[in-house]
């Protein structure tokens, strides 16, 4: 169910086009969709920055970013996924840069932290996405919290079977904003 949600789908079909969300890590940066990266490459937790034309006009508009890993623990055998791998949220646009993408700024540190990309040998490459939706004004972090049943240091077993629609749905969140995905082999 978490890998067909409409948001998913979504966020694969953009990949066919041009991107307006990027995945920025210390020694690389996803620009566009299943871009390869390594596991060392991967493993620092990213920021993001998302396009101006995808930005909502008003001071207060917030955003909340999920990465999950749909392929755990194979693409042909993804029984234990999605997986969640970092839910982040008050995140605001900082000034765009030359090529017109904002930073995406929290004053918080990660509400379920980054986990990086781990596929087991021999698996194939695994497709890490990032979804970035606007954050509705009355969630914060305790309230994301008991709407989705995390604890305050979100295990693994937490994050197994990730049911990314009912997390929308849950969270009252609108329309994807922004979406992008790298992939990573073992």
């Amino acid at each position: 169910m978490g890998k067909d949600s409409p948001s998913m789908l979504k966020a694969l079909e953009a990949a066919k086009g041009a991107t307006t969300l990027r995945v920025h890590f210390p020694e690389a940066t996803v620009t566009t969709a299943a871009a390869n990266l390594s596991i060392p490459q991967s493993t620092p937790a990213p920021t993001l920055s998302l396009a101006s034309s995808a930005i909502k006009a008003g001071a207060d508009t917030k955003y909340l970013a999920i990465s999950v890993d749909l392929d755990a623990p194979f693409p042909s055998w993804p029984f234990l996924g999605p997986i969640l791998h970092g839910l982040h949220i008050d995140l605001v646009p900082g000034p765009a840069d030359g090529d017109g993408f904002a930073p995406l700024q929290g004053p918080s540190d990660w509400l379920a932290s980054y986990l990086p990309p781990g596929p087991p040998k021999p698996s194939a490459a695994h497709r890490y996405v990032f979804l970035v939706f606007e954050q509705p004004k009355e969630l914060d972090a305790a309230k994301v919290r008991s709407l989705l049943g995390l604890a305050e240091e979100v295990g693994l077993t937490g994050r197994l079977w990730w049911k990314q629609e009912e997390c929308e749905q849950k969270l009252g969140l609108g329309p994807l904003v922004a979406a992008n995905y790298w992939l990573t082999s073992a």
